[in-house]
């Protein structure tokens, strides 16, 4: 018998028996260990993303209160993840929760909105001149898509149709910079202001024809690798922006 032979383990039944690795003890998976606690992250996940939608959506307008435990009922889940997605809607601004747990949509006063306009428009800015190298032809034909998507959604009179497309053309300027944090916090202050959006542009014909026209701006600068002025007309397109929505909203 050779020493292979000898050191391999025979079962009862004749077979040589699993070899086990000589490894430390395994570690279970985290979802086997407390599965509960993984069902929770996924709800918390699912409640946060349909309540933030349906502020946005104007679905929970500012000012309204939202009771957990109503949401939680209809979606047949415990209060515990609901909750858990309005902290997240807390932090992230969305909401406001009082010390006796009442939760707000969050309304914003005008300071409120002048801050935040002024933000978007140094950070869209700063996206533009970190994104010179990035402005391709094949980048200004998508955004010059997404411009007569606005345009025809106006003559549409679809608000909704159009604002997508108004929020697609900013957010590839935005993600051509680089800047994974500063898009993350444009893409937060963005998000929003959707509710305010859709209704300032249904109540101006669909789209204001005032953005298309700063929008064209933007694109004949970056079209002449004009960077400075490009991030000029979008400092212009932003705070014009915030005009229009104190006045019409």
């Amino acid at each position: 018998m050779t020493t292979r032979t000898a050191r391999k383990r025979v079962t009862a039944k004749g077979r040589p028996a699993r070899q086990v690795p000589a490894r430390g003890p395994a570690v279970a998976a985290p979802t086997s260990l407390l599965p509960s606690l993984a069902r929770h992250q996924t709800l918390e996940e699912l409640a946060y993303r349909d309540i933030r939608q349906a502020i946005m959506a104007g679905r929970l307008a500012p000012g309204e209160r939202i009771v957990a435990t109503t949401i939680a009922a209809a979606a047949g889940i415990s209060r515990i993840p609901v909750m858990q997605a309005l902290r997240r809607l807390e932090s992230d601004g969305f909401v406001r929760i009082t010390p006796h747990k009442d939760v707000v949509v969050t309304s914003l006063s005008a300071g409120e909105f002048r801050e935040r306009f002024l933000m978007m428009a140094a950070l869209e800015s700063l996206c533009v001149r970190e994104a010179r190298e990035r402005i391709t032809p094949e980048l200004i034909g998508r955004l010059r898509a997404l411009q007569k998507e606005m345009a025809v959604s106006r003559t549409a009179g679809d608000a909704a149709r159009a604002v997508a497309a108004d929020s697609e053309f900013h957010r590839l300027l935005w993600e051509a910079s680089g800047l994974r944090q500063v898009v993350q916090t444009l893409q937060n202050i963005w998000d929003r202001g959707e509710y305010y959006r859709v209704i300032m542009h249904a109540r101006r014909g669909g789209f204001a024809r005032e953005s298309l026209a700063e929008h064209e701006l933007i694109l004949r600068a970056l079209e002449e690798r004009n960077f400075e002025q490009a991030a000029r007309a979008i400092e212009h397109h932003r705070m014009h922006a915030m005009g229009r929505l104190a006045h019409t909203t």
